[in-house]
């Protein structure tokens, strides 16, 4: 983990908490997690009652977050951030939507009307549920065809 701290002649006399946070590397409502906690200061408050800290209060916090020991003297284990762009864990990308139109038409030609794409897609979901891939179009068609009738919406 890499927390960045600052020299001793740049940290300012008050910041504000989403400054805090940001040298910090948490998101605020994690960061407020852990001042309920105990891990870290309460802010002090000015006088318009906006929250800050002061060069005092922002060494210890840093100091928290760096030795895995809160202001409270409770140890604690902070979970690291992943960075944008990282080689962390990733989301699988969104299937795209599937093309439904060669079968509608088919379906049309057929005699089924008032066709919807959300129904064909429906429909092709409830007869492949475990896809369309590797099935001839054909029997595609059939199956979704005989569905649609059976249900009474062609």
């Amino acid at each position: 983990m890499s927390v960045r701290i600052m020299s001793e002649d740049r940290i300012k006399a008050a910041i504000s908490v989403s400054a805090h946070c940001k040298l910090l590397q948490m998101s605020r409502s994690q960061f407020y997690w852990h001042v309920r906690k105990g891990t870290f200061h309460p802010p002090l408050k000015l006088p318009n009652g906006r929250p800050y800290y002061n060069a005092s209060q922002v060494e210890d916090n840093l100091k928290a977050r760096e030795m895995g020991v809160g202001v409270n003297g409770v140890f604690v284990i902070f979970y690291e951030r992943a960075e944008p762009g990282g080689s962390g864990p990733t989301r699988p990308a969104a299937k795209p939507k599937a093309d439904y139109t060669d079968l509608i038409e088919s379906l049309q030609a057929l005699g089924l009307t008032n066709l919807t794409t959300a129904l064909v897609e429906k429909a092709v979901a409830d007869c492949f549920p475990k896809g369309t891939v590797g099935q001839d179009e054909q029997h595609i068609l059939r199956t979704v065809f005989r569905h649609l009738k059976r249900s009474g919406t062609g």
